[in-house]
């Protein structure tokens, strides 16, 4: 019994040391961010001058796919429309839905053209048999005319200066893929409270991937893309993946093509209302996520240097697959960790625990601007519980997953 208990803590101190390293590179990396992104724009302001260019002002193909969005639709589309940038085009993919979207959009439009809100052309819309979401983004770059595709959930809408911040990004020609600042709205449920929290420090993390040069992961809620670089090169959306926005990302990293984090275009978006939606949108995240890796295994401690980014290959990826492993332990860990701590008395690890999440915070509140230092004292008790609540969906979802690769 003694031999388990010793393998099992082993097993658990290993993750966490794991897990320690990667959170603790990535606080240290990521306030340089801000560093990177204003040698960025000096350079661009630099070859602007000297090469006497004009102003990066190329058209945005907006693609908007949905399915029975009659309520949030318009809100997105007008987001886009009464943006700052002008020179877009929206293209709304009706993905066969049942509810009265189709009517909506319909009347909106033919509204706008009769009031003279916009040209004819400046919102394209299709009706289309359902097919699914990958299926509704390649109908719509199908058609697409922009030079930069820029793809929106049907439940998101764009800030006012969004696309205009996002073309800043593409006047560099090595970047072909951009992915936004999404942020979930807000929602006073505990679920949505707690996607807020997930969201603000996920994204906050993506600033050290930038730096890293490792970002992998252009959520479909606001992702952009140099159509001649990606979609005319390398092909469209993969329908039979589950995550078709994440096995993209992958194939874009895996091809050498550079990509961006652009913290500055923000995108707010719906996040899952009920812990049963929650655990189906985790569940497509796993499956995907574990079906693309397993097609882009050859990334995973690659020696193609010239093509691969050393830390996405070497630690990013590697990272994130330890961390579903370890999600598999999740069960026994909290045991052990409740039963090491409480039977003996001895809480140096729960406390230390606490500390590191406590600088999470800290660090967050200071370089981000976006959680205040003042929340901290308010926010911080509420942290374990939360997360762990979250944790347990993620293990649900995992575990659904597994078997659904068992299954076929």
């Amino acid at each position: 019994m003694n031999e388990y208990f010793i393998f099992f803590r082993n097993v658990a101190f290993f993750f966490a040391t794991a897990m320690l390293v990667k959170y603790y590179v990535f606080l240290l990396v990521a306030p340089f961010y801000p560093v990177q992104e204003a040698l960025r724009r000096f350079r661009l302001e630099r070859n602007r001058k000297r090469s006497g260019a004009i102003r990066y002002v190329p058209k945005v193909s907006v693609i908007i796919p949905a399915w029975n969005e009659e309520v949030g639709i318009l809100k997105t589309v007008t987001s886009v429309l009464w943006g700052k940038y002008r020179n877009t085009e929206i293209i709304v993919v009706n993905d066969g839905s049942t509810d009265g979207s189709h009517q909506v959009m319909q009347e909106f439009i033919a509204d706008g053209l009769k009031r003279g809100l916009f040209d004819e052309g400046k919102i394209r819309y299709f009706y289309k048999e359902n097919g699914g979401k990958g299926a509704a983004l390649n109908f719509g770059i199908g058609r697409a005319l922009g030079e930069i595709v820029l793809t929106v959930d049907a439940d998101s809408a764009l800030e006012k200066n969004a696309i205009a911040r996002l073309v800043e990004y593409f006047e560099d020609k090595r970047i072909d893929a951009v992915v936004g600042n999404v942020r979930v709205a807000k929602n006073p449920s505990v679920v949505g409270f707690t996607q807020q929290l997930e969201y603000l420090f996920g994204f906050y993390f993506k600033r050290a991937h930038s730096v890293l040069g490792a970002e992998y992961i252009f959520g479909g809620a606001c992702a952009a893309f140099r159509k001649s670089a990606v979609f005319d090169r390398l092909g469209l959306f993969d329908t039979s993946n589950k995550t078709e926005d994440i096995e993209m990302s992958m194939r874009i990293r895996y091809h050498g093509l550079r990509s961006a984090y652009a913290e500055d275009v923000i995108c707010y978006t719906e996040g899952a209302s009920t812990i049963h939606g929650l655990i189906n949108q985790r569940l497509r995240w796993k499956k995907g996520r574990m079906d693309t890796f397993l097609k882009y295994r050859r990334m995973f401690f690659s020696f193609d240097w010239r093509r691969h980014n050393v830390f996405l290959s070497w630690f990013v990826l590697p990272f994130s697959l330890l961390a579903e492993i370890q999600l598999l332990f999740e069960p026994i860990s909290i045991t052990f960790l409740a039963t090491y701590s409480f039977v003996p008395g001895d809480y140096l690890s729960i406390t230390l625990g606490s500390l590191f999440v406590l600088v999470i915070y800290i660090v967050t509140a200071f370089f981000s601007g976006d959680l205040k230092l003042m929340w901290i004292l308010f926010l911080f008790p509420f942290t374990w519980p939360l997360f762990y609540f979250l944790v347990w969906v993620e293990y649900l979802a995992l575990l659904k997953s597994i078997k659904m690769v068992f299954r076929g």
